[in-house]
């Protein structure tokens, strides 16, 4: 059986390219949150396909647990390039077991130097902002960092950009994010829209990650410098990745 860590389109990608080669092995996807893996019912509904998903995070026991249960003989980590302790656990665990891993990483994005800056953590991104005042910042880190960021809005105007789930805006709202500051929408947001809300909020800094070409990510960084926003990044985390793909016909072929 072959494993796919999940939780992105690259994911989902390699899952279509999977099945659409006619691939024998059976095919388990996991995901991290519900959500994900209702993103994959249209392949778990197909009764002639024999794909499982999981739908939690899995700590390394439950990872090695996954493996030996399972019959995993080939590991696909293609989970967020931010997500770093699902990859560093499942390289551990694989290394341990002896079981073969392949991983999915996306292509990094050419920022540019003009108005971007980057950052290697979140503080330092803090401490960057709060010399100034009564700016406009747009945050498009998700949900998982508000609490780490919020110090931004204490002279600032923060904005912050999230899943329209009931988790996501619960969250924001015990963080003491008002609704006016709220702007929950699906991604990928193409160039118009993000121009648009850059344009309407009158956004001076917008935050965001080293993600790759995949979701977006171009579409954002093209309409902030359309616009004259200042572009700031949270670096990439280091892994020390194991059989590195960044061309998923590359890594199927592998496979």
């Amino acid at each position: 059986m072959i494993w796919i860590i999940g939780g992105t389109k690259d994911g989902r990608d390699i899952l279509e390219k999977l099945v659409s080669v006619k691939n024998k092995k059976d095919i388990l996807v996991s995901t991290a949150t519900s959500y994900g893996g209702e993103l994959l019912k249209k392949y778990t509904l197909d009764s002639k396909k024999n794909i499982q998903v999981i739908c939690k995070k899995l700590d390394e026991e439950q990872m090695e647990k996954v493996i030996t249960k399972k019959n995993i003989n080939l590991i696909v980590d293609a989970s967020h390039p931010y997500a770093e302790n699902v990859s560093r656990s499942i390289l551990k665990v694989t290394k341990k077991l002896g079981t073969k891993y392949v991983r999915f990483e996306r292509e990094m994005l050419d920022y540019g130097d003009e108005n971007v800056f980057k950052f290697e953590t979140l503080s330092q991104m803090n401490e960057f902002i709060s010399k100034y005042e009564n700016k406009n910042i747009l945050s498009t880190l998700g949900s998982n960092n508000l609490e780490e960021i919020k110090a931004m809005s204490k002279k600032n105007n923060l904005f912050v950009r999230i899943l329209p789930t009931t988790a996501s805006i619960q969250k924001a709202e015990n963080l003491g994010y008002l609704p006016k500051n709220i702007i929950a929408i699906q991604g990928p947001v193409d160039k118009n829209l993000n121009l648009a809300m850059l344009k309407s909020f009158k956004i001076d800094f917008l935050i965001t990650k080293e993600s790759g070409k995949t979701g977006g990510e171009k579409e954002k960084i093209d309409a902030c410098k359309e616009f004259g926003t200042v572009v700031l990044v949270l670096k990439r985390p280091f892994v020390n990745y194991r059989n590195v793909y960044s061309d998923i016909d590359k890594l199927i072929n592998h496979i």
